[in-house]
């Protein structure tokens, strides 16, 4: 059965450009890399983030990771000139929370979003 997600494939262009954008903008943990094997390796709270040039291993990834402050990720975004999809907007509603979606490309041309659930009040 199956008990998770272990680790995610992310096809990637420039290995070293990757890098640098999941490691300094989304400020993921590298856990490891390959130079050689264009491969790198990071920590995303328990799931691995596996970066890759292998065109046998072509992705198509739409991640939705979590955050605790959407509004601040943003503006780190914006600073870091990543191209916005969608600046954070309400996606979903209840009584005591409202669910928060942001939507960019990474340094590779990936989509990927940030997710913030905020409670009301």
């Amino acid at each position: 059965m199956i008990t998770g997600i272990q680790q995610i494939h992310i096809n990637v262009e420039d290995i070293d450009r990757a890098i640098d954008f999941y490691q300094r903008i989304l400020g993921l943990t590298l856990v490891m890399s390959f130079p050689e094997q264009n491969m790198a390796f990071f920590d995303c709270y328990g799931t691995r983030l596996y970066l890759g040039t292998n065109p046998e291993y072509q992705s198509n990834p739409f991640i939705y990771y979590q955050t605790d402050n959407i509004d601040n990720d943003f503006s780190t975004l914006k600073q870091n000139k990543a191209e916005i999809i969608k600046a954070p907007m309400i996606i979903h509603k209840t009584e005591t929370h409202e669910s928060w979606l942001l939507a960019f490309k990474d340094s590779e041309g990936n989509t990927l979003h940030l997710m913030q659930d905020k409670r009301i009040g």
